[in-house]
């Protein structure tokens, strides 16, 4: 099983999981080959290929467009997650090559976002003109479970209670009101 497992993962593509995720989004192979910019047999191919290789059928193909299986929906999942890495990894090699460029992504509760955050951004943003920033508006539960674990922001700042310590998250606190920064514990 390991040795079909290994063989699998050194044929997969990115392209082809790309290719994929585009398929899914645009509903059909030729919506997702102008999206691409590529023809549609390449979209195909790349389709087929990805198929042969995980020997399962990844989309329903038909009259109103293509769906994914179940085989199709698992890999998307976490085709997700493998981009947002991916992404992760080059953004973070970025800043290794130029500490003042790269993408900081955050999350908030209501009142920062509104209040606190854009006063930081814009400060942030005069001194580190090449930095860019995505901000995620959420709940101080869907912050840490889903953003923060699913590695979706690199952290939060959001109200938590003291004795929710997590061993993969570090903590710092910025007021005594409890309002913290909250990131993976080996987040740079």
């Amino acid at each position: 099983m390991m040795d079909r497992i290994e063989q699998i993962s050194r044929r997969l593509k990115l392209r082809q999981l790309s290719v994929l995720a585009a398929v899914v989004q645009c509903g059909s192979m030729a919506k997702a080959a102008e999206r691409l910019a590529i023809t549609q047999p390449v979209v195909s191919k790349a389709i087929a290929d990805l198929e042969n290789t995980l020997g399962v059928r990844l989309l329903d193909r038909g009259p109103k467009g293509v769906d994914p299986t179940l085989y199709g929906r698992a890999l998307l999942k976490r085709s997700v997650a493998i981009f947002n890495d991916l992404r992760a990894s080059v953004s973070e090699i970025e800043v290794l090559a130029n500490r003042t460029a790269g993408e900081l992504r955050i999350g908030a509760i209501e009142f920062v976002a509104a209040g606190l955050l854009p006063a930081l951004i814009d400060r942030l943003a005069r001194q580190y003109p090449r930095l860019s920033f995505e901000v995620v508006q959420a709940d101080p539960e869907t912050l840490k479970e889903r953003e923060l674990r699913g590695r979706n922001i690199e952290l939060a700042i959001m109200r938590t209670a003291t004795h929710e310590h997590a061993e993969d998250l570090e903590e710092a606190v910025l007021f005594r009101d409890r309002l913290r920064v909250v990131a993976g514990a080996g987040s740079p």
